[in-house]
C-alpha cells in the first residue's frame, strides 16, 4: 500500500463523495501524464484486517480502490468481497488492462474504468472483454489531454455498449 487518507472523491459521477481511499503500489502501465507515478515503486505491506480495521475507524461508507493499479494485488479480491459484506461501497479505479469479472460479480461495488487515449501511450492496454462485463453503476472514463485525445473518444464511443455510462475527464494540468 501507498498511502490512506480520508478525502471527497475529485472524479466522475461519484465526485463530491468522502470516502476513505486506499492507493496501492505498482502499476503495470506507464502512462505519459500519470499523476501518481510515485506508487510505481515501494509501499508497504498492510493485512487485509488491518486495512479493514483502517475503514473502520475512518467512519466512510465509501472506500475508493485506486493505484497504482490495484487489481494487481493479491489480496484484492478478498479486501474488495470483505468491505462488500460490511455493507461499505467500494469504487475500484482501473486502467482496464488486467480482467475485471471477478470483481463486478461483488455487491456494492462500482467499476470506474479508464479507456487509455492516444496521449497516454497506453491505448492498446484495454483488455476486451472488460467491457462486456460492466454493469449500469459502473462507467469508462477517457483522459483528455489535448484534441487528438478528444477525437479518439469520439471514435470510440459509438462502438461502446449503449448502456455504458462515460465520463470525459481532462488530464491533471492540462486543457483538452
Amino acid at each position: 500500500i501507498t498511502e490512506t487518507f480520508k478525502s471527497l472523491q475529485g472524479e466522475g459521477p461519484f465526485i463530491g463523495i468522502p470516502m476513505f481511499f486506499v492507493r496501492t503500489n505498482r502499476c503495470n502501465l506507464r502512462c505519459a501524464w500519470c499523476d501518481s507515478t510515485y506508487t510505481f515503486y515501494g509501499g508497504h505491506e498492510v493485512s487485509v484486517d488491518d486495512l479493514l480495521e483502517q475503514v473502520n475507524t475512518s467512519g466512510a461508507d465509501w472506500v475508493c480502490f485506486t493505484g497504482g493499479e490495484p487489481l494487481l494485488q493479491r489480496e484484492a479480491v478478498d479486501f474488495v468481497r470483505k468491505l462488500s459484506e460490511s455493507g461499505t461501497k467500494v469504487l475500484i479505479e482501473t486502467s482496464g488492462s488486467l480482467p475485471i469479472k471477478e470483481y463486478t460479480a461483488i455487491k456494492n461495488t462500482f467499476i470506474d474504468m479508464d479507456i487509455k487515449t492516444p496521449s497516454s501511450k497506453e491505448e492498446s492496454s484495454l483488455y476486451q472483454d472488460n467491457l462486456y462485463v460492466l454493469r449500469k453503476q459502473d462507467y469508462v472514463k477517457f483522459v483528455i489531454s489535448d484534441e487528438v485525445d478528444y477525437d479518439y473518444a469520439k471514435r470510440i464511443i459509438p462502438g461502446l455498449p449503449r448502456s455504458l455510462q462515460i465520463v470525459m475527464q481532462p488530464a491533471l494540468g492540462e486543457e483538452p
